[in-house]
C-alpha cells in the first residue's frame, strides 16, 4: 500500500516537468517569432531614411540650372575667355555664387559685372533670387577666365563648377565652346570687343603685381 503514493507522486512530478517544458518551448517560440519581425522592420526603416536623404540631395541638385550655357572660343594667341548663359534658381531661397572654377586651365577666374559702362570684378556675391533667373551675357555679368594656358576652341566642351555662399558646389558638364563674334558684345563706352577688355584687365593685374 505504501508503493501507490510514491507512484502518484512520481506521476505528478513528471507531469509538472512536461508542463514546464511546454511553457518554455512556447516562450522560446514567441521570442523567435518576434525576432524576425524586428529584423524585417529594420531594413524597411533604413530604406525610408535613405530615400529621404536622396530626395534632399536631389532637391539640392535641382535648385540651380544653367540654361543656354556657352564658352567663347579663343584665338590661338589669346589668353582670355568668358562663360555666358542663364542661371535659373528653382528653389524658394536666394542662391549666392561666390566663386567658380572650370576644366579650363586658367590662372584667374573672376565674376564680372558692368558698372557705369565699365567692366570690373564683382565685389559682392552673384545673387540669383528665389524662383528667378539671371542672364550672364556680353556687356553684363559673366564668368571671366584669364591667364588661360591652353586656348579652348570651337567644338570643345567645358565643365563649370560654381561655389555657393553656404560652401556647397554645383557642377555643370558639357558646356559647348562656340565662336562669338566681336559684334555680339557691347561694352558701352569702351567700344571694343571682349578680347580687348580682357587684355586691359590683364595689364592692370600686371601693373598691380609690380
Amino acid at each position: 500500500m505504501l508503493k501507490h503514493p510514491r507512484i502518484f507522486v512520481s506521476i505528478v512530478a513528471a507531469s509538472a516537468l512536461v508542463l514546464a517544458g511546454c511553457s518554455n518551448s512556447e516562450q522560446d517560440s514567441t521570442q523567435n517569432d518576434s525576432a524576425p519581425e524586428t529584423a524585417a522592420n529594420a531594413p524597411a526603416e533604413s530604406d525610408a531614411d535613405d530615400a529621404d536623404d536622396n530626395d534632399d540631395a536631389d532637391d539640392a541638385d535641382d535648385a540651380l540650372d544653367f540654361e543656354d550655357a556657352v564658352v567663347r572660343a579663343m584665338a590661338e594667341d589669346a589668353d582670355m575667355t568668358a562663360i555666358f548663359g542663364t542661371l535659373v534658381n528653382e528653389s524658394n531661397e536666394d542662391i549666392e555664387i561666390v566663386a567658380f572654377s572650370s576644366s579650363v586651365d586658367a590662372g584667374i577666374n573672376e565674376i564680372h559685372e558692368t558698372v557705369d559702362g565699365q567692366m570690373r570684378e564683382m565685389e559682392e556675391p552673384l545673387i540669383i533670387p528665389a524662383g528667378e533667373s539671371v542672364a550672364l551675357e556680353p556687356g553684363g555679368a559673366h564668368f571671366m577666365l584669364m591667364d588661360v594656358k591652353e586656348p579652348v576652341m570651337a567644338g570643345d566642351e567645358v565643365t563649370l563648377t560654381v561655389e555657393l555662399a553656404d560652401g556647397s558646389t554645383e557642377e555643370f558638364d558639357d558646356i559647348p565652346v562656340r565662336t562669338i563674334g566681336a559684334g555680339d558684345e557691347n561694352y558701352g563706352d569702351l567700344g571694343h570687343d571682349h578680347g580687348d577688355h580682357a587684355g586691359e584687365e590683364h595689364d592692370d593685374h600686371d601693373d598691380n603685381d609690380e
